[in-house]
C-alpha cells in the first residue's frame, strides 16, 4: 500500500488517502496530480499520457523517459510481473506523481531509469541485480492490477534480498572521512594560491574559497551554499549578518513544493569581517557579469569564461556541478593530486568537518538543533564516528606548526617560566581566556559530579604546591572516554527525536564530550612533546 498525500487549496490542510490498487479511478486522481503540478510550473507537459515529462525545481529541470522497451518487456518481463505494457507504463506514471512532494527530482529520475532497465531482464536477471531502488519496485508491483503466483514469488524474494542488504549494512563501520591531514593540506593549499593568483583566477576560484570558508565552520549542505542569495551581506549593530538559505525538508515530514521560496527558509549568521569584505570583493567584481534567474551570489559568466565559452543555462545559477568542477580542477591542476588520491576532498565533506569542530569546540543552540534535527541516527554517526581521528589530527597540525624545532617538556614544567598565568585559589591558571576575564574554558571542565568549573579537572590549571600541571592519563584511555562520550551523546539525540529528552540534556552530553576531547588532545600533545624530547637529548648526547 502507498499513501499519498495532496495540499489542499490555500494550503490550510493536507488530505491523505492510501492507494492500494492502480485501478481507473486511482489512475484518473493521477491525472488530476499531474494537471495541479501543471499550473504550479513543476511539471512542463500538459498532457498526462506524454512518453516524456519535463519536470523542474526552479535549481533545475529534468526529463522523465517512459518510452520503455516494449519488446523486452514482452520478451523478459510480462510472464513474471502479470501486467500489459500498456498498463505497467501508466501505473509508473502514476507511482510518480504519487510519490512527488516526498522525494526529490533528481531521485525521481533514477527510479524511472530503475523501471527502464527492469523490463530488459528475466526474473532470474532482476533477482541477481544490485540497486537502491528494489523498494520501489516493490511499492509498485504490490499496486499493478491484477496478479500471479510469479509475482508474488518474486515480491517476496525481493523483500528477502532488501533484508539481507540491511543486515549488511548494519555490520558495516560508519562511513569515514579522508585522513584529517588531506583538509589541514588543502587549506593552506588554498591561502597559498590565493595570495599570488589574479584577478581572473579569483573570480573563477571564489565560490571554491568561499565553500571552503564558510561550510567548514558551519555544517551547510551544498545545495544551501549555492544558493546564497545575491544581496545576502548586511551591516547591523557594528557586525555584518550573512543571509542563507536553509532547507526546511531536514528531519523529514514536510512536503517538498520544488519552490526554493517554500522548500528554503531564509537565516542570517555573524560571519567575520574579512570574510564580509571578500564577499562585497567578489561582488564589485562581477557586478558587470550577466545575473543569475535565481538571484544567487555566484556569477556562472566567470565560470565558463575560464574555458573559454558561454551556455544557454549558465544564468540560472551557479550549479553543483560547476562548484564540483571548480574544485577537481584546483586539486587537479593547483595541488597536483592524481584523481585517486585518498586525499582528494568532496563537496560533502565540510559538513562533516563542520560538525565535528562544532561539537568538540562549542555546544552553541545552532548546533543543537543541528544534531537533534537528523531524521536518522545512523546519519548522525557518521560525525561520531569520526570525533577521536579529528581531535588527534588537529592537535598534530597546531603542534607541528607551533613548534617546529627542539621541544621541551611541558609535564613538569616550573612556576617560574609560567608567564601570563592567573593565580587561582589551589595555584594559577594559564588560560588565555581567563586571563581576559572570559570563562569559555572555565565551563567546558567538569568534576566527577558534574560541577562546570571544577579547576583540578581543567588542563589549564598549574597546581600551586606540586608547581606542575597535573599529571596526563594514558591518551589510549582519553580516546576511549572521547569514544564512549560520543556514544553517549548520540542516546540522548535519540531520546530528544523520540520527544523524551529535551534540549538541554544535548548541551550536557555535549560539555562532556567537549570536555573529554580537551584532556585527550592535551594528552597527545604531551606525550609527543616527551617523545620529541628524548629523541632531542638522545641526538644531542
Amino acid at each position: 500500500m502507498l499513501t499519498t498525500r495532496i495540499e489542499a487549496i490555500a494550503g490550510n490542510y493536507e488530505k491523505y488517502f492510501a492507494i492500494t490498487s492502480m485501478d481507473e479511478a486511482t489512475l484518473l486522481q493521477a491525472e488530476m496530480i499531474f494537471n495541479d503540478y501543471c499550473e504550479k510550473g513543476v511539471i512542463l507537459n500538459k498532457c498526462f499520457s506524454d512518453s516524456e515529462w519535463t519536470l523542474t525545481d526552479q535549481t533545475m529541470k529534468i526529463t522523465l523517459r517512459f518510452g520503455f522497451s516494449e519488446t523486452g518487456f514482452c520478451r523478459n518481463t510480462e510472464q513474471w510481473i502479470g501486467c500489459s505494457y500498456r498498463c505497467f507504463c501508466d501505473c509508473v506514471k502514476a507511482y510518480v506523481i504519487f510519490t512527488m512532494g516526498s522525494i526529490g527530482l533528481s531521485t525521481i529520475r533514477e527510479i524511472v531509469r530503475y523501471f527502464a532497465k527492469l523490463v530488459e531482464k528475466t526474473a532470474e536477471q532482476f533477482l541477481k541485480s544490485n540497486s537502491d531502488y528494489i523498494r520501489h519496485m516493490i511499492e509498485l508491483m504490490g499496486l499493478l492490477s491484477g496478479g500471479c503466483d510469479t509475482r508474488d514469488i518474486m515480491l517476496e524474494a525481493m523483500e528477502e534480498k532488501i533484508n539481507c542488504e540491511r543486515h549488511r549494512r548494519s555490520k558495516r563501520n560508519q562511513r569515514i572521512l579522508a585522513d584529517f591531514s588531506a583538509y589541514f593540506a588543502f587549506n593552506d593549499a588554498l591561502e597559498g594560491f590565493w595570495k599570488t593568483t589574479d584577478k581572473n583566477e579569483k573570480l573563477f576560484f571564489f565560490p571554491l574559497r568561499f565553500w571552503w570558508s564558510l561550510t567548514a565552520i558551519l555544517p551547510l549542505r551544498p545545495t544551501e551554499f549555492l544558493l546564497t542569495p545575491r544581496d545576502c551581506l548586511t551591516h547591523e549593530n557594528g557586525e555584518y549578518l550573512l543571509t542563507l538559505r536553509r532547507t526546511v525538508q531536514k528531519g523529514g515530514g514536510k512536503k517538498i513544493a520544488y519552490r526554493i521560496d517554500h522548500d528554503y527558509k531564509l537565516t542570517k549568521y555573524s560571519i567575520p569581517d574579512k570574510m564580509a569584505r571578500e564577499i562585497i570583493e567578489y561582488k564589485k567584481t562581477s557586478e558587470s557579469m550577466t545575473r543569475p534567474v535565481l538571484g544567487t551570489l555566484f556569477a556562472p559568466d566567470a565560470h565558463y569564461a575560464q574555458f573559454g565559452r558561454t551556455a544557454a543555462y549558465s544564468s540560472v545559477y551557479y550549479t553543483y556541478t560547476n562548484l564540483k568542477t571548480c574544485l577537481r580542477r584546483f586539486q587537479n591542476e593547483i595541488m597536483g593530486l592524481p584523481e585517486d588520491s585518498e586525499n582528494r576532498l568532496r563537496l560533502g565533506d565540510t559538513r562533516h568537518l563542520a560538525m565535528i569542530s562544532l561539537i568538540v569546540s562549542g555546544g552553541s543552540p545552532v548546533i543543537c538543533k543541528e544534531l537533534a534535527g537528523h531524521e536518522d541516527i545512523n546519519i548522525s554517526a557518521h560525525y561520531y564516528s569520526n570525533i577521536s581521528r579529528f581531535i588527534e589530527c588537529a592537535t598534530y597540525e597546531m603542534y607541528r606548526r607551533s613548534k617546529g624545532g627542539i621541544v621541551k617538556m611541558r609535564e613538569h614544567r616550573p612556576l617560574n617560566v609560567t608567564a601570563g598565568t592567573v593565580k587561582i585559589p589551589g595555584g594559577y591558571c594559564d588560560s588565555p581566556a581567563y586571563r581576559n576575564g572570559n570563562i569559555d574554558d572555565c565551563i567546558r571542565y567538569m568534576g566527577s559530579g558534574g560541577e562546570l568549573g571544577y579547576c583540578p579537572e581543567c588542563p589549564h590549571f598549574i597546581d600551586g604546591g606540586r608547581g606542575m600541571y597535573i599529571v596526563f592519563a594514558d591518551p589510549a584511555e582519553r580516546k576511549k572516554q572521547v569514544d564512549e562520550d560520543s556514544r553517549g551523546l548520540m542516546k540522548v539525540l535519540e531520546t530528544v527525536r523520540k520527544g523524551v529528552g529535551c534540549d538541554e540534556d544535548i548541551q550536557s552530553a555535549l560539555l562532556r564530550l567537549q570536555h573529554s576531547s580537551a584532556w585527550y588532545s592535551r594528552c597527545l600533545k604531551n606525550e609527543w612533546e616527551v617523545n620529541d624530547y628524548g629523541k632531542t637529548t638522545k641526538n644531542d648526547d
